[in-house]
C-alpha cells in the first residue's frame, strides 16, 4: 500500500504521512486526522447506496459513524489495481461487549438514535435496498430446511445426526408456532409503513460494529445496510444480549427500555418482535452451516455448537412466556 501513497494523495486531495496496515485493512495519519482505507467487496452502487445511507445519517444528526471520505471527483470510493478502497475515520476505540449491561445499554441507546436519524431515507438504488416484506417467506425456507436436515440426519446417523435427531421436534415446534404468530400479526401494515416512511437497518449489528471511546458509540459496518424493518436490528441486539445471560428477563428490560426511551416500540413491533425471537434462528444456523460444509475436520466443532443450542432451550423458551411482560 505504501506504493500507492501518492494515488492516495491524489484521489483524496490528502498529504498522508504514514501508512500502517490495520485491521483488514490500513491506518493512514494525514492533517484530517487518523483515516481508515480498506478494501470494499461490494459493487459500485452498492457502495453508492451505502454511502448515502451515511450522509443521511450524518445530516439529520447521527454523526457518530464512519462516513466515507469522498475524493477530490465527489466519489465514496478509490480504484487501486482494479479493485475498491474506502476510506472512513479511524476511531480509537475498543468493541462493545454485551457480556457488560452498560455497553448493552448504549448499544441499544445508539441504535434508537440511528433509526431516528434514518427516517426517510430514500436511494434511487431501490432495487438492491433489501428483504422488506419478505420475512415470512424466509422464515418459511428456514422451516421447511429444518425438515429437510431432519431427513437428512436419519440417512446418515452419524454423532451430529443423532445429537440432532434427539432434539430437532422441540425446534420445530418453536418454529411453526413463530410462523404461526407471525401470521396473526400486522406485520403487512409495519412494512408498508416503513417503504412510506423510509428508513435505514443497520442488518449487522454485531460487537465489533460498535466502539465506545469515553462517553461516545460509534456505529460501523454499514455495508449490510438495507430498507427493512427496525426491530430486525433491535431482535438480533436482544438476541444476542440474551446468549450472554441465559436469557434474563430483567437484562433484557434494561436494553428495551433504553431503547423505547427514544423510539418507542408500538404493539404491532412487539407482536412482530415476538415471532422473531422465538423462531430456532441459530439452531437452524448451525445445523445448517454444519449440512453444507460436510468436512470431516468440522464435525466436532459443529456438535459443539449444537450443544450449546440444545442447552439453550429451556432459557430461551422461559423467556418467551415472559415476553410480553417486559413491555407492561
Amino acid at each position: 500500500m505504501i506504493e500507492s501513497k501518492d494515488l492516495i494523495e491524489a484521489t483524496y486531495g490528502i498529504k498522508v504521512t504514514s501508512i500502517k496496515p490495520c485491521r483488514a485493512g490500513y491506518v493512514l495519519e494525514t492533517e484530517k486526522g487518523k483515516k481508515h482505507l480498506r478494501q470494499c467487496q461490494c459493487s459500485e452502487n452498492r457502495i453508492l447506496y451505502v454511502h448515502g445511507a451515511k450522509e443521511h445519517l450524518f445530516n439529520n444528526g447521527f454523526v457518530n459513524l464512519d462516513t466515507y471520505s469522498v475524493t477530490v471527483n465527489n466519489k465514496p470510493f478509490m480504484e487501486i489495481e482494479g479493485q475498491n478502497y474506502v476510506m472512513t475515520p479511524f476511531f480509537e476505540a475498543r468493541e462493545c461487549e454485551f457480556s457488560d449491561d452498560t455497553d448493552t445499554i448504549r448499544a441499544s441507546t445508539a441504535l434508537a438514535q440511528m433509526h431516528i436519524a434514518g427516517i426517510g431515507f430514500k436511494h434511487e438504488y431501490e432495487s438492491i435496498s433489501g428483504d422488506l416484506g419478505k420475512l415470512p417467506e424466509s422464515l418459511g425456507k428456514r422451516y421447511d430446511e429444518i425438515l429437510r436436515m431432519r431427513r437428512k440426519a436419519e440417512r446418515e446417523r452419524g454423532a451430529f445426526d443423532y445429537i440432532y435427531l434427539d432434539c430437532v421436534d422441540k425446534f420445530i415446534e418453536l418454529a411453526e408456532e413463530s410462523l404461526s404468530l407471525l401470521g396473526g400479526t400486522e406485520y403487512p401494515r409495519l412494512v408498508k409503513k416503513t417503504f412510506i416512511e423510509g428508513g435505514i437497518c443497520h442488518h449487522d449489528y454485531s460487537y465489533q460494529n460498535i466502539l465506545i471511546k469515553g462517553h461516545t458509540t460509534f456505529i460501523t459496518g454499514f455495508e449490510c445496510c438495507t430498507e427493512e424493518l427496525r426491530i430486525y436490528d433491535l431482535v438480533n441486539l436482544l438476541r444476542r444480549k440474551m446468549r450472554k445471560c441465559n436469557w434474563n428477563p430483567q437484562k433484557a428490560s434494561l436494553l428495551l427500555d433504553a431503547y423505547g426511551e427514544i423510539a418507542p416500540v408500538s404493539k404491532d413491533e412487539i407482536s412482530v418482535m415476538k415471532a422473531m425471537l422465538l423462531f430456532p434462528q441459530k439452531f437452524w444456523r448451525v445445523a445448517n452451516k454444519y449440512y453444507n460444509s460436510r468436512r470431516s475436520w468440522a464435525q466436532k466443532n459443529f456438535t459443539g455448537m449444537l450443544e450449546e443450542v440444545i442447552a439453550e432451550y429451556n432459557d430461551h423458551v422461559r423467556f418467551m412466556k415472559q415476553f410480553d411482560k417486559l413491555f407492561l
